[in-house]
Formats: C-alpha cells, structure tokens, sequence
C-alpha cells in the first residue's frame, strides 16, 4: 500500500506532465487546462453597477480526517499554486459576473448606487483516499455570497441575498485517478453555475424589479 506522501507525490507528478503539454501555470483563474469559464448569459441584462470585493478566506483550520475505514487520505496543499486560492477565486467570479450580463458593469470602487458582491470562502480542498485496489481523488469547494444592494439616504445598504454554493467531486476507484487539481476545476464550474443563476433568479442587477421575482431562462 502506498503512503499519503506517495499517493501525493504520484497525483502531482501526473498533474504536471498533463499541464506540460499546455505548457501552463498552475493558476486556476488563468489555465484552461485547470478551469473554463462556465458560459452563462442572462437574457434580462442588469443595468445596475456592481463592486465585487475580495474573497475572504473563511476556511476553518480544524484537523481533516487522515484515514477512512482504516486506508490513508493525503491532501493538497495551498503551495501548490503560484498565487493565493482567495486571489484566483476572486478573478474568476469577477470575470464571471461581468461576462454573465447580470450587471451593467463590474467597478472597481462601490458607489452608494452600486451592488455590492461579499464572497467567502468557506471550503476548498483537495486529495485522495487509498483503497486495496487503487484511490480515489476527490475535490470540494463551499463559496458564501452576501449581496448588499444600493444604500439608501442614510448609507445603509439592505442584504438582497446570502447563501453557499458548493460541490464535491469524487472520481471513480482506479490505480492512476484523475488530478484532485483538475476536480476541483469541475466543482467550481458546477458551483459557479448555481451561484450565476442564483443572481439572476434573484435580479439583484436590476433596477424596478422586484428580488426573487422570475425573469426568462438564462442563455448557455
């Protein structure tokens, strides 16, 4: 049976001769190989601006399991990417966001008549599970929206939504399993998918129209 450091080692080495193909970095927001961008475009354009701030990183330091009906699991490591996963996370949802039309435009700066975006990272994890005949890799990741809406005369701005978007992937049992890095590119596509229709759903981007009132069926 192998041990966690070699279960690790062997989904990293796999990892890199697949990325050396594409000759690409290991940076989720920037590689293709590692996550595409889900392709999600409302078919009632927002016209109000909106201001996504940075992903807060929530994760909670509490031990993982190290074992699973007596088999290893190994885990990845945040060292594994060339920049923070709250900076690259917080990339992509920007780009999805601004791409999607659920909003006039994505600013830089929050203005009273503006949006405002509050992502926290609550999960994202990845690794494998040993098993008699092989491992299986595995991948998860949890991301909290707060939206805030415009303010109002006094500067308050009313919360319009909050709720997590997740999603877990698990590969099949096999002897060489796909890259935990890869899974948890599909995880963050499935969630981002909901979180997208989440916003739309709830026409947070539009002006004169009521919250959680339904709007015609997004365009993929």
């Amino acid at each position: 049976m192998n041990t966690p450091r070699t279960t690790a080692s062997v989904l990293f080495l796999a990892f890199a001769a697949a990325c050396a193909s594409f000759d690409t970095s290991a940076d989720f927001a920037r590689n293709q190989a590692l996550y595409v961008d889900v392709p999600y475009a409302t078919k009632a354009p927002g016209d109000r601006d909106v201001f996504v701030a940075p992903v807060v990183d929530a994760r909670e330091g509490t031990a993982l399991p190290t074992q699973e009906r007596g088999f290893p699991i190994s885990y990845g490591s945040d060292e594994f990417w060339e920049r923070p996963v709250p900076e690259m996370l917080g990339e992509v949802l920007a780009r999805q966001v601004q791409d999607s039309g659920l909003f006039a435009n994505v600013v830089d700066k929050a203005t009273p008549q503006s949006v405002v975006v509050k992502p926290t990272l609550v999960s994202f994890t990845t690794g494998a599970t040993e098993a008699i005949s092989g491992s299986r890799s595995f991948a998860e990741i949890a991301l909290k929206l707060q939206v805030l809406g415009p303010a109002d005369g006094t500067g308050v701005r009313a919360t319009l939504m909050e709720q997590t978007f997740s999603n877990r992937q698990v590969s099949a049992l096999e002897v060489n399993p796909v890259s935990p890095y890869r899974l948890i590119g599909r995880a963050m596509q499935l969630s981002m998918q909901k979180l997208l229709a989440g916003l739309d759903g709830q026409n947070v981007g539009r002006n004169n129209v009521p919250e959680g009132t339904e709007v015609a069926a997004p365009a993929r």
